[in-house]
């Protein structure tokens, strides 16, 4: 089992950075563009991804831009921490009600060679993922490690980070018009992860 506490408080520390970013971009008054569009081109870079169904779609334009979303990287055959956060957001999603609604959810693959829709497809039955909200993506690997980096899914340890088994289990929540950025354990019960997006969309 690997060390869970130690990487939530590395995440954590990236995560800090990641929401001071967006509370300065939305607060610089004097940035030379709107600041909105600053945090667009440092954290989302607009590549081509595929979806679960097999559809081709772009990280910003079709699945950030303008929405509420709560974010996850997994791998079809993790035998760790994967399974139990996929539950907790299925948990968290149905504790919600209505207000799932408005949110889109989106676990994208860590290996996305082995990881096709077909397969992606497969582990969203074997957790019984519902067919409406929740997206699953792969992709190249160059684009699906620059939506990694640039989301902030890394480990400050780059021989840690390198390794896949030690991926961060945690959530990036996120409301991408306000420029409103936080996160959450994947690990914590899905009763902790619906009261924290509650929190980030009020």
């Amino acid at each position: 089992m690997m060390n869970i506490e130690k990487r939530s408080l590395v995440f954590g520390a990236t995560a800090a950075i990641f929401g001071a970013g967006a509370m300065l971009a939305a607060t610089s008054a004097s940035a030379a563009q709107n600041p909105r569009e600053q945090f667009r081109k440092k954290h989302f870079p607009n590549v081509p991804l595929i979806t679960h169904t097999g559809e081709s779609v772009l990280l910003y334009d079709d699945l950030l831009k303008d929405k509420k979303v709560v974010i996850n990287f997994m791998y079809t055959v993790c035998s760790d921490t994967c399974s139990l956060t996929t539950q907790n957001i299925k948990q968290a999603r149905v504790l919600l009600g209505d207000l799932a609604k408005d949110i889109n959810f989106y676990s994208f693959s860590l290996t996305p060679l082995e990881d096709d829709p077909a397969a992606l497809r497969a582990y969203m039955d074997m957790h019984e993922v519902g067919s409406t909200g929740w997206t699953f993506l792969t992709g190249t690997p160059d684009n699906i490690e620059r939506v990694r980096q640039g989301l902030g899914f890394v480990q400050q340890d780059p021989i840690e980070d390198a390794d896949i088994s030690s991926h961060a289990s945690m959530l990036r929540v996120g409301n991408e018009k306000m420029v409103s950025w936080g996160h959450a354990s994947g690990t914590t019960s899905g009763r902790s992860i619906a009261r924290k997006i509650r929190f980030e969309f009020s």
